[in-house]
């Protein structure tokens, strides 16, 4: 593969880290810095709540779009009904942000890349994102492991931008990241191409522990059947149905031979409610156990002394990391069917599948299974990495496809910019339909709500200003 210069493009980037998305982000763009390529990746500038990983000390970072503050918990719960806050998360997550379009585009004629390679661009006005990319003359590619068009679809109630969004996907070539998140993303439109690559594992990273993994069966299991979770503590990734197990555990017959433990942070209202839930529960907080934050390669070496590692994630899970890298440690895994990695596993020979993770005493029963055919497991986890080799090798599988992919990408001719700028513009000020419904809260707004309120009151007078309204606006939209 010839030499290019790479543009990645991540809505947050360590240290501002949520999940696997921007932790791909930061891999690729690491092994394509030691293939030879020059990489710089544009990400937005960090919010002080939520740096969770180690700053990056070897990629050319350009924090130049704003900051993604709609992911913090005090900035929604001060602004929860300020009208121009919820417009420009509208803009944020569905639509364009002029100031990220214009920093990019800079960008872009600053240091000419030959391929464009957006990840995330929820948050920074995915739209404009992409509308930016192509007025370039580069290679263009996203890389999804998000439902985006699910997200675009939820913040397109106000301003509906859709056709917009599917004309831009038409013109950009896909990765999917499972075949579910393939399937999801034809929700709006068709991409111009989509292809099916899997997440990967750097097995460079992963040597110490994979050459440790053939612990003898009587030195991993002891009297105590010890079950983990490590990720994100937020209910979306089954951690309160792990809650719920833990009771039904304290009230069963292996009440004393099995423990729960969870590492990782989350969303700190539910934290906070779980805590004191297991400080109410002298059984309980027997069982489940909270164990914080720890740096990766910690959290592995604690991971590989455990019996089975247990993700009961939604159905709707693009892929899952936190699986895989238990599998790597030689720890059998329990997950629930319908997630993208579970594509890959079979229940009884790779993996322990869960068919209902909302079932909890057929839950409870697998794990008692478990405990009683652990000889069993032990074949599961030697399947696991086998099959982990054979799909998710960084550089025998991933790499080798994606540059095949981007070889067979045909460059973007451009156009100008400043047709961007015109929608921008258009899009710039609240474009609310003038109906007593949807009120704008901010103090600039409540002179005409008032006028629009006494419009409205003449059945006859409010019908035709509100058409007349909606026809501007929908005609505006349009030549958008």
């Amino acid at each position: 593969m010839e030499k290019y210069k790479i543009l990645f493009i991540s809505n947050i980037f360590p240290p501002h880290v949520r999940g696997g998305y921007e932790l791909g982000c930061l891999e690729l763009a690491e092994k394509y810095t030691n293939l030879g390529h020059s990489v710089i990746v544009a990400s937005s500038e960090n919010t002080p709540d939520l740096k969770k990983y180690p700053e990056p000390q070897h990629i050319d970072v350009r924090r130049i779009f704003s900051p993604v503050k709609y992911y913090d918990d005090n900035y929604n719960y001060h602004f929860q009904k300020n009208s121009i806050y919820l417009y420009e998360k509208i803009m944020a997550f569905a639509g364009y942000l002029e100031y990220n379009c214009i920093a990019l585009r800079r960008l872009i004629e600053l240091e000419k890349p030959d391929i464009v390679w957006i990840f995330n661009p929820l948050g920074i006005g995915p739209l404009g994102i992409l509308d930016t990319v192509l007025s370039c003359k580069a290679k263009v590619v996203i890389h999804l492991m998000e439902h985006i068009d699910g997200v675009i679809q939820d913040h397109s109630k106000v301003v509906n931008l859709t056709a917009k969004w599917k004309y831009l996907k038409s013109q950009i070539t896909a990765i999917s990241c499972s075949q579910k998140i393939l399937d999801s993303s034809s929700k709006l439109g068709e991409y111009h191409s989509n292809n099916l690559i899997y997440n990967w594992i750097d097995f460079n990273k992963y040597s110490h522990h994979i050459s440790n993994v053939n612990i003898a069966t009587h030195q991993r299991y002891g009297d105590t059947f010890n079950l983990v979770y490590f990720g994100q503590l937020a209910q979306k990734k089954g951690v309160g149905l792990l809650f719920e197990l833990a009771k039904y555990i304290s009230k069963s017959p292996y009440n004393h031979k099995i423990s729960i433990d969870l590492y990782g942070g989350g969303e700190k209202k539910f934290v906070d409610w779980l805590k004191k839930e297991i400080s109410h529960d002298e059984s309980l907080s027997k069982i489940f156990h909270l164990k914080g934050f720890l740096p990766k390669e910690s959290l592995l070496e604690n991971i590989s002394q455990y019996d089975m590692a247990v993700f009961p994630l939604s159905d709707d899970e693009p892929f899952g990391y936190a699986p895989i890298e238990a599998m790597l440690t030689g720890v059998p895994v329990m997950i629930t069917s319908k997630t993208g990695v579970s594509e890959l596993l079979q229940d009884g020979y790779n993996a322990i599948l869960i068919k209902n993770r909302n079932n909890i005493p057929q839950f409870y029963k697998k794990i008692v299974w478990c405990i009683e055919n652990q000889s069993e497991l032990e074949k599961i986890r030697e399947n696991a990495i086998i099959t982990i080799k054979e799909n998710f090798d960084l550089d025998m599988v991933t790499v080798p496809a994606l540059n095949e992919l981007i070889a067979e990408i045909v460059p973007s001719q451009g156009y100008s910019f400043d047709h961007i700028l015109t929608v921008c513009e258009t899009l710039k000020y609240p474009y609310f339909e003038l109906s007593v419904k949807n009120h704008l809260v901010g103090a600039r707004y409540k002179f005409i709500d008032k006028v629009v309120d006494f419009l409205y009151q003449y059945p006859l007078l409010g019908k035709n200003l509100q058409n007349i309204v909606r026809y501007l606006l929908q005609k505006r939209r349009n030549n958008i």
